[in-house]
């Protein structure tokens, strides 16, 4: 009995929803992730554009800074006074459309991050190409 397996040359689809993500809101969230985290921060987003567009699977770091860039515009570390986060948001008028704009990007970042989850429950990260196993008399 032998088996095989074929694999697809097609990108996951975890990486192409990633890949429209951050076609249609790459700047907007370097922006924004530059206000919120510094320039260390907006670079990742830069670097992730990058590699998303020379790759055929997520991998689990790239998936760690979509999640990161998340906790950012969800200001989860504003509070806490040792991080660069704290003193950039300390700067940011709460009356500006800024505020909008993140609330309306981390929805669109939200709604991405599920995607990706409903693949792989588990690890909430799942691209590995389709694969057929098969048996050959």
């Amino acid at each position: 009995m032998t088996y095989y397996q074929t694999f697809s040359p097609k990108p996951c689809p975890n990486l192409i929803h990633v890949q429209r993500f951050l076609r249609d809101h790459g700047s907007v969230l370097a922006k924004a992730v530059y206000q919120l985290g510094g320039p260390g921060a907006s670079a990742r987003v830069f670097l992730l554009s990058e590699a998303v567009r020379h790759t055929q699977r997520l991998t689990p770091a790239q998936s760690s800074h979509l999640v990161a860039f998340h906790r950012l515009l969800k200001l989860e570390h504003v509070s806490d006074p040792d991080r660069i986060e704290s003193s950039l948001f300390a700067l940011i008028n709460p009356e500006s459309t800024f505020v909008n704009e993140c609330c309306l990007l981390a929805e669109k970042l939200d709604a991405l991050l599920q995607k990706i989850a409903e693949n792989e429950p588990i690890r909430n990260i799942h691209c590995e190409a389709p694969q057929k196993v098969g048996q050959v008399a």
